[in-house]
């Protein structure tokens, strides 16, 4: 790549110099011709006037064109109609009449082999007072005029091999300076790996045309750093939570093969064992539940529905376990809401559910329903039960994090795992909502979750 930038820039900088230089040339050479031209034409017109002319002799006219200049500049050669000299002044025997141009047309050039440059014309003239006809042929010796155009091209050729040469010697150290940060960029991003994504490029100095890059390397690295810890947190969580369940199911294997048993012996350990692989499969499914709500790009089915109706659909699932628990439900407010209705109502039936598991007998779960800030929805969930200590709040949302000690309960969408809370905050992440908490030792805990008008941009 490098090579390939070097090469354009000698290429534009040879095209550059190459026609600024060859439109100077041009411009010397017009204005040196035009200039010979003049000469030449005024000179012939001079010698034209001077023949033509009554009051002057042709013998004076001939005198006077005898007479050289220092560097013999001009000849002039006098033919009569049939073609014979009459005179010349000096003797360039490779100056053949046929080499001059017919009369009345422009001036040509010749050049002598190994010799001088000349600027060939020719005209007709009437010598008076005889009315003869005569042709003048003039030759303007340009020399020098052409010596010096060559030297010009030979001061040309130099000056543009020189520049060339600048250009590729500048062009290179600019080229690698340029590419110095992106080589910089290239050696960063190859000592990135799945141990240290959490480094950032953003941090050091680069170019305004690189910053647009490196942001999307950074959100790049974001977005890996992010799969990873949610892939080492389902990892972590998965085997944290199987390991209890797997040992259980182990001991009670060994324990039924330990000793010849009755067949009600190794019924009562199969229906064991089956509990337990209920257990494992509810906590799989709730653990996949969460990784696939944790992504960022998972799709939601968003429509707008009635607030106060999906929270009567909750309370009426768990009507009946309330009524066990001597617990009363109730639903109050009116809203509208923008959510995937599945979602929602399994974030109202966790904390409906977790609400009904910690509060007592004669207590009461409130779903209330309201308009929030800016267009959004409101949905709060209320319960007179033991509360959570101020120690716990910042933890509640946790995964396999439970505020109290209590034996697990079986029942329940999602028993004793401490996933219930963890999966109302994936939800509502999933919204671009938010959940928050307040609660107070023996009074009660109110969980509000707050959903907006429109999903955000970057969280669908």
């Amino acid at each position: 790549m490098t090579a390939r930038l070097i090469g354009l820039q000698i290429l534009a900088v040879a095209l550059l110099i190459g026609g600024a230089l060859f439109f100077l040339l041009r411009t010397i050479t017009n204005h040196l011709d035009a200039d010979d031209r003049d000469i030449v034409n005024q000179q012939a017109s001079l010698l034209r006037k001077w023949f033509e002319d009554p009051n002057t002799k042709p013998s004076a006219v001939m005198d006077q064109i005898k007479v050289p200049t220092a560097d013999q500049f001009f000849f002039v050669r006098i033919l009569d109609q049939s073609g014979e000299i009459l005179f010349e002044n000096g003797n360039p025997a490779a100056l053949p009449a046929s080499a001059f141009p017919e009369a009345g047309h422009p001036a040509t050039y010749w050049h002598i082999h190994a010799g001088p440059h000349f600027l060939l014309t020719k005209i007709g003239a009437t010598v008076s007072p005889d009315n003869r006809r005569i042709q003048l042929q003039l030759a303007f010796d340009v020399t020098d005029d052409f010596t010096l155009i060559r030297q010009i091209r030979q001061s040309i050729t130099v000056v543009f091999s020189l520049a060339l040469l600048i250009s590729a010697i500048l062009a290179y150290f600019i080229t690698r300076a340029a590419l110095r940060p992106i080589q910089s960029l290239t050696e960063a991003a190859a000592r990135v790996q799945a141990s240290k994504l959490a480094s950032r490029f953003e941090g050091t100095h680069w170019p305004v045309e690189l910053a647009p890059l490196v942001r999307e390397f950074d959100a790049m690295l974001a977005r890996l750093a992010g799969s990873f810890r949610r892939l080492g947190r389902f990892s972590t969580d998965l085997s944290h939570e199987l390991r209890t369940p797997i040992n259980n199911l182990r001991g009670e294997a060994e324990v039924a093969l330990n000793r010849p048993r009755t067949p009600d012996e190794y019924r009562l350990v199969l229906e064991s064992s089956l509990e337990e692989y209920g257990r494992i499969t509810r906590l799989i499914d709730t653990l996949l539940f969460i990784a696939k709500a944790d992504q960022p790009e998972t799709g939601l089915k968003r429509q707008p529905l009635d607030a106060t109706a999906e929270c009567a659909a909750v309370a009426d699932f768990f009507e009946a376990a309330g009524a066990d628990r001597g617990v009363t439900i109730s639903v109050r407010g009116e809203a509208r809401i923008y959510c995937d209705s599945m979602l929602c109502r399994r974030a109202l039936s966790n904390l409906v559910d977790n609400a009904l598991r910690h509060t007592a007998r004669g207590g009461h779960v409130d779903l209330t329903v309201r308009r929030g800030p800016n267009g959004m929805t409101e949905i709060e969930v209320r319960d007179s039960g033991t509360g959570i200590s101020a120690d716990h709040l910042p933890h509640i949302f946790e995964r396999f994090y439970q505020a109290s000690n209590e034996e697990r309960d079986s029942s329940g969408p999602n028993p004793g795992f401490g996933l219930g809370l963890a999966i109302v905050k994936s939800i509502m992440d999933l919204h671009a909502g938010e959940v928050s908490v307040a609660s107070t030792p023996g009074c009660g805990t109110t969980i509000s979750l707050l959903f907006p008008r429109r999903i955000a941009p970057d969280a669908s």
